[in-house]
């Protein structure tokens, strides 16, 4: 789920904080340019983990501030396909679940990685499973909101930053991206939850509890039967 990454950048320390020490100065500007900002085809970075190197650093001509050339690793949120994680349900649409990790929220899984067969409450804004159990009767599984979902990811999609007119000509089609009801999103991890174990933990709680009864009473069973092992040995030994 997270990856340490170097990169290396030319790193601008304004004049007013040239009077503090070098190593400060620079990671306070990493921090404020990378920290919780997406890197393209990187990821998302969470935290500045060390500085690796700094270059003496040198003046533009008209530009009080001083450049530095810093090698530096970060800390990066980039799950890898196949990885299997537990998020939080948030929102429903038409085109999938919504989930979030907290830190991170634009966590996807599209109404195809859903189970079969699915299906959208309009009137509510969510979706449920219609579960079919072996004599044929079936139950509606509904994926609520603010409850863990385990998920596999599928893959991720990094987006670039529309230009204005690329921008005005998305809203044309949809006049709410770009606000608050519908940000920009530069990172998207696609989930899938169309596997057994997979979706709302409240789906597989009863088999998770029926699977650790299994194994503890398999652990009494075994102490139990060597007891009597134990017992058995003594007795024709006296």
């Amino acid at each position: 789920m997270f990856i340490l990454s170097s990169l290396e950048d030319s790193v601008r320390v304004e004049p007013k904080d040239l009077s503090r020490p070098r190593l400060v100065a620079i990671t306070s500007v990493i921090e404020q340019l990378m920290v919780d900002k997406v890197v393209a085809d990187l990821g998302l970075v969470v935290t500045l983990y060390d500085v690796l190197s700094v270059e003496s650093g040198y003046v533009h001509p008209s530009d009080g501030g001083a450049r530095f050339l810093v090698r530096f690793r970060v800390v990066v949120f980039r799950p890898f396909p196949g990885e299997v994680i537990v998020a939080r349900a948030k929102r429903a649409s038409k085109e999938g679940v919504h989930a979030s990790l907290g830190f991170f929220d634009d966590i996807l899984i599209p109404e195809h990685y859903l189970p079969e067969p699915s299906f959208f409450n309009e009137s509510e804004s969510s979706w449920f499973w219609r579960y079919t159990d072996g004599e044929g009767s079936s139950n509606d599984m509904d994926i609520e909101f603010d409850k863990e979902i385990r998920f596999r990811v599928q893959s991720i999609k990094f987006h670039t930053a529309p230009t204005p007119d690329e921008l005005r000509r998305l809203r044309e089609r949809d006049p709410l991206i770009g606000t608050t009801d519908k940000p920009f999103s530069p990172m998207i991890v696609i989930g899938q939850i169309n596997e057994e174990g997979l979706g709302p933990l409240s789906w597989w709680k009863d088999d998770e509890s029926d699977s650790d009864e299994s194994s503890d009473s398999g652990k009494e069973s075994g102490s139990d039967d060597d007891d009597e092992e134990e017992e058995a040995a003594e007795a024709k030994n006296d």
